[in-house]
């Protein structure tokens, strides 16, 4: 799922009912505030990867916080690989969301047109954002393949990217 910062994180959880909800607002945006306790308070899981904006993924000078959150993907994917609800969301729901997820849906092992269509079915504006060729000439799932081939020197030409990131994940 695709989504905005929800509002009141309570009622957010009880409509979309997430197992799992990943935060990629930084500490100091606004909306960041309460997502974790709320989290806690429903006994939803929950992860932390700040992402500073969609230059996180399309600047190839990434801040060490950017970096660290992207190579955390990984485990937004083994999430899906294990049929968990994840809501993935940041403020608007458009740029770094839309990064997130479809990197994820690509490393859980779907190719290009089935990360995009499952986007585009959480949420068509994301996907819609994703394709858009930005300034620069690229769009943000351009860049987010990009970022997967650096990533995945040895990734599968068939796509099976996940098994590649195994060790990469967070162990729980």
């Amino acid at each position: 799922l695709a989504s905005g910062a929800p509002g009141k994180v309570g009622a957010f959880i009880d409509e979309f009912k997430p197992d799992h909800i990943v935060t990629l607002l930084r500490d100091d945006e606004k909306s960041f505030q309460g997502i974790k306790q709320g989290c806690a308070d429903r006994k939803v899981g929950w992860t932390h990867l700040p992402l500073s904006g969609a230059n996180a993924v399309l600047k190839e000078e990434r801040t060490a916080g950017d970096a660290e959150s992207l190579r955390r993907i990984p485990e937004v994917a083994k999430l899906l690989q294990a049929g968990k609800r994840v809501a993935v969301h940041c403020a608007a729901g458009m740029h770094r969301t839309g990064a997130v997820c479809y990197a994820a849906c690509r490393l859980a092992g779907l190719d290009e047109e089935q990360a995009l269509e499952t986007v585009r079915a959480s949420r068509t504006l994301t996907a819609n954002e994703i394709e858009q060729t930005r300034k620069g000439g690229s769009s943000i799932k351009d860049a987010v393949e990009k970022l997967l081939s650096e990533m995945l020197p040895n990734a599968q030409a068939d796509n099976t990217t996940a098994p590649q990131w195994s060790g990469v994940a967070k162990q729980e």
